[in-house]
């Protein structure tokens, strides 16, 4: 088992580091510092038939950090109801 997974390891499949699904992309335009948050999606063309993983921001920027922090607070608790959902259980009534 040990040698699996240090095969698995060494042909990139599996990572000891996790990588970030979200980050805050900063500049300052005109003295202003502005915040977007931007998550990591999959991204499929019809050019390559494999998807890739592609940052993908938020429609506009903050002025706050804050209130990044707070979309990116959003997206996680969306992905937990979505994972919650999956694992719910139906009980059919006739």
């Amino acid at each position: 088992m040990k040698k699996i997974l240090l095969i698995l390891m060494l042909l990139g499949v599996i990572t000891l580091e996790a990588k970030p699904k979200y980050r805050i992309e900063t500049w300052v335009d005109n003295g202003v510092r502005h915040y977007l948050p931007q998550k990591k999606v999959w991204y499929r063309t019809n050019y390559f038939y494999l998807p890739f993983k592609v940052w993908k921001s938020c429609s506009y920027s903050f002025q706050h950090q804050s209130h990044a922090e707070e979309i990116i607070q959003n997206w996680k608790m969306d992905y937990q109801a979505k994972i919650d959902y999956k694992q719910s259980e139906f009980i059919i009534v006739e």
